[in-house]
């Protein structure tokens, strides 16, 4: 299977939830990418990082889990 890489840029217009459910931006995408959450390169003839978009969706299955775990339920 072939790797897709997208900027940050590319990552918020492509998934728009990730902005409106998780509250992340671009600069929040790159800083993932910077500590090694997101795997990835920085492209020097466009200036950016690219992210794989695997990492990407890896690292939103992950949170989403934790938020799973974190649901309260109380029985009356």
């Amino acid at each position: 299977m072939r790797k897709i890489y997208l900027t940050p840029k590319e990552i918020v217009e492509k998934y728009p939830d990730l902005t409106f459910k998780f509250n992340w931006t671009e600069s929040d995408i790159g800083f993932f990418m910077r500590t090694k959450l997101l795997s990835g390169y920085y492209s020097k003839n466009k200036r950016a990082s690219m992210i794989e978009e695997n990492s990407l969706l890896n690292l939103i299955k992950y949170v989403n889990c934790l938020l799973e775990d974190q649901i309260l339920i109380l029985q009356i």
